[in-house]
């Protein structure tokens, strides 16, 4: 299939289609450039005393209503053309059409002149946020008199030294756009200029085929008086993967490798996104359809297959059955529960072994660890109950956050919290918003200020200097009523069924728990300019979550039930970006708790922990320090996210130190028993949850036979302990 822009064609796939699906032109000469996808596409204005096609643009000629066609083959498809008077919007603007340029050039970057002191005399708001403090720097740098000779073009176009080099051409349309409101007497907006409300980018998803396939992408800027402007090549382009593609500066993006990101445009304070995905190739007849076990499976495997990509087969029993145990609950199966699964021959032993494990104590631990955690607060025993008993969670957080003393929800200054609620319930980062307004999202200081409101009878806003009134994120304020908890209006709006952030941030928070990478990848970074790798899937999960009356527990078994969750780690020859898409099952290193654990479990050696009875586990403890060489444990006195990245320091650890050398060589310990029978099988089952094969049990046996005992046993112990088989769920 070919992508048409005016005469320029690359290969893409997808329905025929033409970008924007509506033409709004203000004004003779304005201009919209346009894009149609379809197999040998041609463009035609119906009626040519309205508008007519200039490479690739819709140019407006006259007032009136026509039609452009785009005729691709045998299918056609046309979409309206509407040219208006242009009203204010033709007038030459400083915010709308001057200010943008030295975003785009990179002046206004924080790096360069929009760093908190500017830049060699010359200051500029972070990404042109304040126009108005723009406006008075660059009229110091202007020449009214000889247009031409004005500082601000001659340094962005290199005719005088500067430390920047060359931002533009002389003959480019930014020198031009400037020049022309310098002539114009470089006035600065009335108030009744109309102004941005809202950016896209088309198309919002497409499919490229194989490196080097192109895609150009139009950006369409709509504003407040109603009229609508093409601003492709005003907006600040950047690729979220540039590894996967990038994007000049005109919107044309070029595919480097298979996988999948998004591209921002950015401009005035908005910002929106096009989700690239790149396939080796397109599927054909032959691409082999597998079955789904529920709705997770249908959206996973329709996206796999518009990529083309297989997914893995399924896990065998024995990695599932590890998997799942490690996930649900934080511990191995004994060898017991892995003899007595892997003989069996039930059918649903799968569905049988997670109902069972959703109902274990640690199912609510590895949980109640995750949010005490996550919040910082002293709940840990409180979190690990409400668990247990399957408290929904809308319930769960409004309890938490009207907690008080010891269960409070975290310390710290309103602002804090806002900082925190915001990353954990909302998968909203606001913390940008702070000091300034967020370069690249919606989100300004009166809604950062707003939320905190909700935390403290009297919040200062820093610029304007009076006290804020509580807001929600959606835009509504709230007055509040004398003598009661303010916070309780702020749990209702953010529990309610129709809250747009609440139940996608916990989805999706669950899913990159168990899944290995959020749907939205960082899961507290839900944000225009950050789309969802799988958005069906993301709503679908969302949706089940509130229809079930967020019930956390049924949530996981969906998961765990689910194909995806199932299938093997082990990719095949048409998987190349396995984690993005959920082809395979994503590896991760076991988190430094269940590691302790399980290493006591398999040694059979408790760990003992100062301040707590023996017997207990280091997934059961919620707060403090620990010792964190062997397992990069956190410190919960401040909140903070995870990091489950490999670390340098843990591996040498492990080699060199003593920690699990104590175990093997303690008094009681596994090895003593292994020192009479099958001390092979054994040993795998307890530590891999499978049977040895057939080289590894031969080889085993053999030095079994041939050194002594007791030192085969504790070197074969180690060397497994010591495996990325061991140290990874896989």
């Amino acid at each position: 299939m070919k992508f048409v822009v005016g005469m320029l064609v690359v290969c893409l796939t997808g329905a025929p289609a033409v970008y924007p699906p509506e033409i709004q032109l203000f004004g003779t000469g304005a201009a919209q450039t346009v894009i149609a996808d379809g197999e040998g596409c041609s463009l035609l204005v119906a009626d040519g005393a309205i508008a007519e096609l200039v490479g690739g643009r819709v140019v407006a000629k006259s007032r009136g209503a026509t039609w452009l066609t785009a005729k691709c083959e045998s299918e056609v498809t046309t979409v309206p053309v509407v040219v208006r008077e242009a009203g204010a919007l033709l007038k030459k603007s400083f915010i709308n059409d001057v200010a943008p340029i030295f975003t785009l050039a990179g002046c206004s970057g924080a790096n360069c002149h929009g760093a908190i002191r500017g830049r060699n005399g010359f200051k500029l708001s972070l990404l042109g946020y304040e126009p108005a403090l723009d406006y008075e720097s660059i009229n110091t740098r202007i020449d009214k008199a000889a247009p031409e000779k004005s500082l601000i073009l001659a340094k962005a176009t290199a005719q005088t030294a500067h430390g920047g080099g060359l931002r533009f051409a002389a003959d480019s349309m930014e020198y031009r756009m400037i020049l022309e409101w310098i002539r114009e007497g470089a006035p600065y907006d009335p108030k009744d200029t109309p102004r941005m409300t809202d950016l896209r980018v088309f198309p919002p998803e497409r499919i490229l085929a194989g490196k080097d396939a192109a895609q150009q992408l139009v950006a369409v800027a709509y504003y407040s008086d109603g009229s609508v402007r093409d601003v492709t090549q005003l907006a600040q382009y950047s690729s979220n993967n540039p590894d996967v593609v990038q994007v000049s500066a005109k919107g044309e993006v070029k595919a480097l490798r298979t996988g999948e990101t998004a591209v921002m445009a950015r401009m005035i304070g908005r910002a929106a996104a096009a989700r690239i995905l790149v396939a080796s190739s397109m599927p054909d007849a032959t691409y082999k359809r597998v079955a789904s076990h529920n709705f997770i499976d249908n959206h996973v495997l329709a996206k796999l297959q518009k990529l083309n990509v297989q997914p893995s087969k399924l896990a065998g029993d024995g990695e599932f059955l590890r998997r799942v145990y490690l996930d649900a609950i934080g511990k191995l199966p004994t060898e017991e529960e892995a003899r007595v699964f892997l003989s069996s021959s039930d059918p649903n032993k799968r569905t049988v072994t997670v109902d069972w494990l959703l109902k274990q104590p640690g199912f609510a631990e590895v949980w109640a660890l995750q949010f005490a955690e996550l919040t910082g607060a002293g709940a840990g025993e409180w979190l690990r109950r409400s668990f247990a008993e399957n408290k929904p969670y809308d319930k769960l957080v409004t309890e938490l956050l009207l907690s008080q003393g010891a269960d409070l929800f975290g310390k710290g200054s309103p602002s804090f919290h806002a900082g925190n609620l915001s990353r954990i319930f909302l998968g909203v980062r606001m913390e940008c918003a702070k000091c300034h307004n967020h370069p690249w999202e919606k989100w300004t200081q009166d809604d950062f200020y707003g939320l905190a409101a909700f935390f403290a009878p009297e919040v200062i806003h820093p610029k304007t200097k009076k006290r804020v009134t509580p807001k929600y994120l959606d835009g509504a304020l709230e007055a509040g009523e004398p003598d009661k908890d303010i916070r309780e209006s702020l749990a209702r709006w953010m529990t309610r069924a129709d809250n747009p952030f609440f139940a996608r941030a916990f989805v999706n928070r669950a899913w990159k728990q168990y899944l290995g990478r959020g749907l939205v990848e960082e899961v507290d970074d839900f944000r225009a300019t950050n789309p969802p790798t799988n958005p069906a899937l993301l709503d679908a999960l969302a949706s089940d979550f509130i229809r079930n009356k967020f019930d956390v527990r049924r949530l996981v078994r969906t998961i765990f039930l689910s194909r995806t969750y199932q299938l093997s780690s082990h990719p095949n020859d048409s998987d190349q970006a396995g984690a993005i898409h959920y082809s395979r099952f994503a590896i991760r290193p076991l988190i430094a708790e269940i590691l302790t654990d399980a290493i006591a479990q398999v040694t059979a050696v408790p760990d003992l922990f100062p301040g707590y009875p023996p017997g207990t586990r280091a997934m059961q403890i919620y707060t403090g320090a620990n010792d964190g060489h062997l397992t990069g444990r956190l410190n919960r006195d401040s909140i903070c996210k995870r990091d489950t990245k490999p670390d340098i320091a843990p591996p040498p650890h492990l080699t060199s130190g003593d920690t699990i050398q104590k175990k093997l060589d303690a008094e009681g310990n596994i090895i003593s028993r292994w020192m009479t029978g099958d001390a092979v099988e054994s040993m795998f089952l307890r530590t891999l949850t499978r049977f040895p094969a057939a080289a590894e049990k031969a080889a085993l046996e053999k030095a079994l036979r041939e050194g002594n005992r007791k030192e085969v046993l504790q070197d074969a112990l180690w060397a497994i302990l010591h495996s990325k088989e061991f140290l990874y769920n896989h």
